[in-house]
């Protein structure tokens, strides 16, 4: 059976997952995989996180130590097809696993194409292509208050030319004072088909399994951060399996057995360009 990759994006899949293996005869663990969570946002700076896939046993395996599973020493570069830039690691608590590869030597353009290669000392080398597509820009947001909550408000991000056809979206939120960074939006993903007339996005909070109280919504106060990304097809795929991916754990008779989607060569995981919008709004009473 091929056990599924734990993504950053699905870092909280791990609380769900590893208790399970308990209960289970999973027998002996498959051997670790490579795992590159990587983009280049347009206007913004690469970001990678490199770690191992974490082997399902009969043994408990408690979340506090995944961070053994983190790949500190690799060398990690990103070329534009003129250059070649060595991403630095370092600490970064807003993401998961806390240690990412970066560099404020490159920020990514629209249309341009960037190969990222791995190198990591046991001698893994990995490699993707990405190039990132022009993004659409946000034009306005609205609030509605959600139903039968006073304090709560479900959000919507307008989008200029979202509807064009062949266009992919992924939606990422993070609200401020927050510990995490931006988060892939709870069913934040769409085609341009999809979309009503003015290009409407349903904007909600991103979701982890390790919130028992999870709401889409947004509270009054709140001011969230919004990043409406333009992707390619690869990148839509991934996400696609993503989202079936968090519904499907939570439902023991429809185990998770499949990888997503990778476009990386050489390991698992993906390397995606987003031609990236980026707006706020305060969530008023």
């Amino acid at each position: 059976m091929n056990h599924p990759f734990k993504p950053l994006v699905a870092f909280a899949l791990l609380a769900a997952v590893l208790p399970v293996a308990c209960e289970r005869g999973f027998g002996d663990a498959a051997e670790p995989q490579l795992v590159v969570e990587g983009w280049i946002d347009s206007g913004r700076f690469p970001v990678v996180v490199l770690s191992r896939t974490v082997p399902i046993t009969d043994d408990y395996q408690p979340t506090g130590q995944l961070a053994d599973c983190v790949e500190r020493w690799a060398r990690v570069a990103v070329s534009d097809g003129e250059r070649e830039v060595v991403l630095v690691g370092m600490a970064d608590e807003s993401h998961f696993p806390p240690y990412v590869y970066t560099t404020s030597d490159l920020r990514g353009e629209p249309g341009r194409t960037y190969r990222l290669t791995v190198d990591c000392p046991d001698g893994t080398h990995a490699e993707a292509v990405a190039t990132i597509p022009e993004p659409a820009a946000i034009d306005s947001f609205a609030v509605v208050q959600a139903d039968g909550a006073d304090t709560l408000r479900q959000l919507y991000a307008y989008v200029a030319g979202a509807r064009a056809a062949g266009c992919y979206y992924r939606v990422f939120t993070q609200v401020l004072g927050s510990r995490y960074g931006y988060l892939p939006s709870y069913l934040g993903l769409a085609t341009g088909d999809m979309l009503p007339a003015g290009g409407r996005m349903p904007v909600n909070r991103g979701r982890t399994n390790l919130e028992s109280d999870y709401t889409p919504y947004f509270s009054v106060g709140d001011t969230v951060m919004v990043k409406v990304a333009r992707i390619d097809s690869a990148a839509y795929s991934f996400w696609r399996g993503y989202e079936d991916m968090i519904e499907l754990s939570r439902n023991p008779l429809f185990p998770v057995t499949n990888n997503l989607h990778s476009n990386v060569s050489g390991a698992l995981g993906y390397w995606f360009g987003y031609g990236s919008a980026f707006g706020s709004v305060i969530v008023r009473p």
